[in-house]
């Protein structure tokens, strides 16, 4: 008799089964947290959450991999998406706007908002923007619990697709974060059509 099936307990093997089944729940299940899957997955596979957790980067290449088998259309939805943000991007074009998420890194589902962040000095200019152009919008609660009234996130729809909008002091367009400019997106985007 042969012996009983065990799953390998060697710290790289765990990490790549917890990033192959968080790639699983963001695709299918639409998590859009990468850390919520991580623990998700840890619990799903019966392993505690420590340092055996994989970085996003090790997420984002699982979620690539998995894409590329079940869901061979995620590149014409991705760019779809992509051409939806350049859209956008124009409308707000002298807010400077950047892209940056989901849309960006190229993990984003079908379901997947747009998010953008603008950089002013004058945060409710943004406001007043999507006021006069009389397109609807909610406040988004910040990440961390507290909305900074000064500097607002705000959520509309542009061709059934939710677009997040987060406005940022102006000084802040000096901090490091993967984030594409307007003119680098349709150049991104004539590439690949």
């Amino acid at each position: 008799m042969g012996k009983p099936f065990a799953p390998d307990r060697h710290p790289s093997a765990l990490r790549a089964q917890i990033s192959e089944r968080a790639a699983r729940l963001i695709a299918e299940d639409h998590l859009h947290d990468f850390a919520l899957a991580k623990k998700k997955a840890a619990k799903q596979l019966g392993i505690s959450e420590g340092r055996m957790m994989p970085s996003n980067q090790e997420i984002e290449a699982a979620l690539a991999s998995y894409r590329a088998v079940y869901h061979p259309e995620h590149s014409d939805n991705l760019n779809k998406l992509r051409h939806k943000a350049l859209k956008v991007m124009q409308l707000f074009a002298h807010f400077h706007p950047y892209l940056t998420g989901s849309v960006l890194s190229g993990v984003a589902g079908s379901h997947s908002d747009i998010n953008l962040i603008l950089f002013l000095d004058d945060p409710k200019s943004a406001e007043i923007f999507l006021l006069n152009q009389q397109i609807d919008y909610d406040l988004l609660p910040a990440a961390n619990g507290r909305q900074l009234a000064d500097y607002p996130s705000l959520s509309f729809c542009f061709d059934d697709t939710q677009i997040s909008l987060h406005v940022r002091p102006k000084d802040a367009e000096r901090q490091k974060e993967e984030r594409m400019r307007m003119d680098e997106l349709a150049t991104l985007l004539s590439i690949t059509s």
